[in-house]
């Protein structure tokens, strides 16, 4: 596009503006159920499951707008549930007959066809599992085990000996495959963290709270966050970090009451918590949380961010909400065209915006990328109202805090035809990224 038809476009597409406002952040979504939802895992902003109550598991492609019921063959509740990449997966359930103990289920086309395998000791109930690879995980609860081999076999962790270092895991979070963290506890005994900074070899533990640890957050390699809540409602949160790679735990009791199921960062600053009946809300990297309501006053047990313009989020009832960042421009009239802009400013360092106009209600998709073909974000993906939009490109967001090199990326802009209408609309445009 003539940079100087740029300033002339924008100059047009603002006389119509009256005031810009955010969508709702947090929106709830369509249920395929109405039975508890636990967990919720996304590969990216459209690819997700989510699974809880009697063995359930529903798989979306489309960002939430549509969801497939999947056969788990197992009918008792899930407790975990863990991708990585859109075919294989893991999710753990315990067994409600004799011999007691965890079963792993398993899934290496995207949830078509889930095995079952029973974790090879009795009577050991693990809460979390996570895999490096498709060789390399680890398994925790009852313990922490490690496999080489996708899972065939399991190897018990040395972790060392104290008061709280045997109390149940509920979550792995690693920062790479040599250093990570471990969370867990038990109701009025302590919260436990556990460590490890040999791959896993050896972990040691520490007490930081009187209550369990169900997740936490890693910012850096010194850097980490945390927060327990009191299920009796007696004692307020603790918050809970560590700013030396978690040599040692701070613990500060906040004048709020609830549980912190999840804990999640939709940007460096930006965190949620998902806590039951409410969220918790920080906007200062966890220094300080306040609380926030939830859509139709849903109960929320898990949620989890995929970029900065997205989340999803799962709780009672089946209960599904959704996250959008994306602001609407509203005008005094539809718009007479599909419109995509160009991104504003251009170049740009690590964030841009984008505006786009849809005549008619649709579904729109709005990607991003490389020089090569390759998709590196999925900035929108869901069916959204006639109108004017903009949406902000994130390139240490959507990469994971990683950022992409400098260069040319490609943001292509498609509205699909609705149903019974032949008429739909396809741009791509050129963005500059310079560091």
């Amino acid at each position: 596009m003539n940079k100087l038809l740029l300033p002339i476009l924008i100059a047009i597409s603002l006389l119509f503006v009256s005031k810009s406002f955010p969508q709702a952040e947090w929106r709830k979504i369509d249920s395929p159920t109405d039975k508890l939802l636990r967990h919720v895992f996304f590969v990216d902003s459209t690819t997700g499951w989510c699974a809880g109550k009697d063995g359930i598991i529903f798989h979306t492609v489309d960002g939430g707008l549509n969801w497939e019921e999947q056969n788990s063959t197992v009918s008792t509740f899930i407790v975990a549930l863990f991708f990585l990449d859109e075919n294989l997966g893991w999710a753990l359930t315990a067994r409600d007959t004799q011999p007691f103990g965890t079963t792993i289920i398993k899934t290496t086309n995207g949830g078509e066809q889930w095995l079952a395998e029973e974790y090879p000791e009795d009577n050991v109930f693990m809460n979390t599992i996570f895999y490096f690879d498709s060789l390399n995980g680890w398994i925790g609860g009852s313990k922490i085990a490690g496999t080489t081999d996708g899972g065939f076999s399991w190897v018990d962790a040395n972790i060392d000996s104290g008061f709280v270092s045997d109390l149940p895991v509920f979550n792995f979070n690693f920062y790479n495959r040599q250093f990570g963290y471990a969370c867990g506890g038990f109701i009025d005994l302590a919260g436990v963290i556990w460590r490890t900074t040999d791959f896993g070899l050896n972990w040691t533990s520490v007490g930081v709270s009187p209550d369990q640890v169900f997740d936490m957050f890693i910012f850096d390699s010194l850097n980490a966050r945390a927060l327990s809540g009191d299920p009796e409602g007696f004692f307020g949160i603790a918050n809970i970090k560590s700013t030396d790679a978690g040599e040692h735990w701070s613990f500060e009791e906040l004048p709020l009451f609830a549980l912190s199921f999840t804990i999640d960062f939709r940007t460096n600053t930006e965190g949620w918590s998902a806590s039951g009946f409410k969220f918790l809300f920080t906007s200062d990297k966890g220094d300080t949380w306040i609380e926030k309501p939830t859509p139709d006053s849903a109960v929320i047990f898990d949620l989890t961010f995929t970029d900065s313009s997205t989340g999803y989020a799962v709780g009672e009832n089946g209960a599904i909400l959704k996250y959008s960042k994306e602001i609407k421009i509203p005008t005094d009239s539809i718009p007479s065209f599909y419109i995509l802009y160009q991104n504003f400013p251009n170049p740009f360092n690590s964030s841009t915006k984008i505006n786009y106009s849809i005549k008619e209600n649709g579904i729109v998709s709005l990607k991003v990328y490389d020089v090569l073909g390759g998709e590196v974000a999925v900035l929108v993906n869901e069916e959204k109202p006639a109108g004017t939009y903009e949406i902000e490109f994130n390139s240490l967001s959507a990469s994971g805090g990683r950022g992409f090199s400098s260069g040319i990326y490609f943001y292509q802009f498609i509205v699909y035809p609705a149903e019974g209408r032949a008429e739909g609309f396809v741009q791509t445009k050129k963005m500059l990224m310079l560091k």
